[in-house]
């Protein structure tokens, strides 16, 4: 450990050292959104690989359905805080092992979206209108009913309509939609019609808060400690990295969601973090609980793997 560190300090950054000869195989469900970016940047870079990791990606469709497969299938899966809890909830064996992006006020990934030719003009509007959501048990979802919930708008008296990412536009410029619950690159990329925010309901929850994270299978996790801290700092290598190499992270960005590289350029890219603990997900618990999205008593307590108890 010791050479190895004084190699480190000698080659430049600990993440350029070769493989070691003995690495951790940890196998990685994710799904294709510029959020997972530092993932693929530390696969890319070797930054994994300097960390004693051998990490095998594979994308998924929706995250929450692998959640079962952690400890069998895979080790490690992207998710929302929400996704613990629900699989705590359930009493599977899962705990936050590190964070991956974060809402903040200074970098909002996040809009309700209203066609600016439409009767929609505030949140209040929305009362007996339709709108687009990308899944009725996610944490955009969430926020925006915990946001009209603040407001004093009741959801009941909204139409929700589940419907992919990409087809939200087409559908407030015909009209079929009158808002639309929208993230990057969507949220900043030319609509066919102009749009009105209605503000970003994600900060109704938290500024800032946790919108994804990292999970595992909590045998595993501690089992793993070291490959769990070898993970955290690897992320944590290739989150630096983005913040120093804008165009080759773009880059990376391109190749693993194959988006055209005049998107990708444009993206505005998420506040990265590793920090997750059972306060970030207490968040959640109590966003959720007050509109309705869980029914049971939930404990965040034991959720974050760095504030388990040993």
């Amino acid at each position: 450990m010791a050479c190895g560190v004084i190699s480190a300090a000698i080659a430049g950054p600990h993440w350029a050292l070769a493989d070691t000869p003995a690495r951790t195989r940890v196998r990685v469900a994710s799904v294709v959104s510029a959020a997972w970016l530092p993932l693929w940047i530390a696969k890319d870079k070797g930054m994994f690989a300097a960390h004693g990791l051998d990490v095998e990606i594979t994308t998924v469709q929706n995250v929450s359905t692998v959640v079962g497969a952690l400890g069998r299938q895979f080790e490690v899966s992207g998710c929302t805080p929400i996704d613990i809890v629900k699989a705590r909830l359930r009493k599977l064996d899962v705990v936050g092992i590190s964070g991956n992006t974060q809402e903040l006020s200074s970098n909002q990934q996040m809009r309700l979206v209203a066609n600016a030719n439409g009767p929609v003009r505030s949140i209040a509007d929305l009362k007996g209108q339709v709108v687009a959501t990308p899944s009725l048990n996610g944490v955009i979802h969430i926020a925006t009913l915990n946001a009209l919930r603040q407001r004093g708008v009741d959801p009941k008296d909204i139409r929700f309509q589940e419907m992919a990412f990409a087809n939200m536009a087409d559908q407030l410029a015909a009209g079929r939609v009158a808002a639309a619950e929208i993230v990057e690159p969507y949220a900043s990329a030319p609509m066919k019609t102009g749009v009105t925010s209605l503000g970003n309901p994600m900060l109704s929850v938290g500024d800032p808060v946790i919108l994804t994270c990292w999970m595992a299978n909590g045998q595993w996790a501690a089992s793993h400690r070291g490959a769990v801290a070898a993970w955290r700092a690897a992320l944590d290598d290739a989150i630096a990295y983005i913040g120093k190499h804008d165009k080759a992270s773009r880059a990376v960005l391109t190749k693993w969601t194959r988006l055209p590289e005049t998107v990708a350029n444009a993206t505005r890219l998420p506040a990265y973090t590793t920090r997750i603990g059972d306060a970030d997900i207490e968040t959640w618990i109590k966003a959720s609980a007050a509109v309705g999205a869980i029914s049971e008593t939930a404990s965040a307590v034991g959720s974050s793997f760095y504030d388990a108890k040993p």
